[in-house]
C-alpha cells in the first residue's frame, strides 16, 4: 500500500469518525473497494472504526 493511500484513507477515516466531518460518496466508494482488494488497508479502517474490538495481540480473552 503506497504511503498516499494510507494518508488518504486516514484522512477518510478520521472524517468519518469526528462528529463535524463529511465525507463524500465518492470518498465512501474509494475507501470500500480498497478494504475489499487490500488487507493492510482494511486492517487500518477495522483499527480505527472498531477499537473495542480491535485485539491485535491477542490477549484480550473477550475475543476468544
Amino acid at each position: 500500500m503506497e504511503k498516499r493511500e494510507k494518508l488518504k484513507l486516514t484522512d477518510i477515516l478520521s472524517r468519518i469518525i469526528s462528529t463535524d466531518g463529511i465525507v463524500d460518496l465518492n470518498e465512501r466508494i474509494w475507501m470500500n473497494k480498497l478494504c475489499e482488494n487490500n488487507i493492510e488497508a482494511k486492517e487500518i479502517a477495522g483499527a480505527m472504526l472498531c477499537p473495542d474490538f480491535y485485539d491485535p495481540d491477542g490477549i484480550d480473552s473477550a475475543f476468544y
